[in-house]
């Protein structure tokens, strides 16, 4: 691992861009139940995975490159009340 703060207070700036579409999957699932009344709780969990990319950057006239993974883990918890009367499947 190269630092290429050598002398703090010091700063580094990276500025990468990619546009391009990325393909990708995800997969998750989640769970609602009624607490009371028109109240409920919700908790859902989300893997996504749109591979990696490449990308690289100079530093004190030094070239770098690294290996991005666009992965990830999202975590949604939420309480629900229902306006109005509704009276679901039965």
């Amino acid at each position: 691992m190269v630092n290429a703060c050598t002398f703090p207070p010091c700063s580094v700036s990276f500025n990468a861009q990619n546009e391009s579409f990325r393909n990708g999957w995800t997969a998750g699932g989640g769970f609602e139940t009624v607490l009371s009344g028109q109240w409920s709780v919700k908790v859902e969990y989300l893997f996504f995975d749109f591979g990696s990319v490449n990308v690289s950057g100079v530093v004190n006239h030094n070239t770098y490159s690294w290996t991005l993974d666009t992965d990830g883990s999202l975590v949604r918890a939420g309480i629900n009340y229902q306006f109005g009367s509704w009276n679901g499947f039965k």
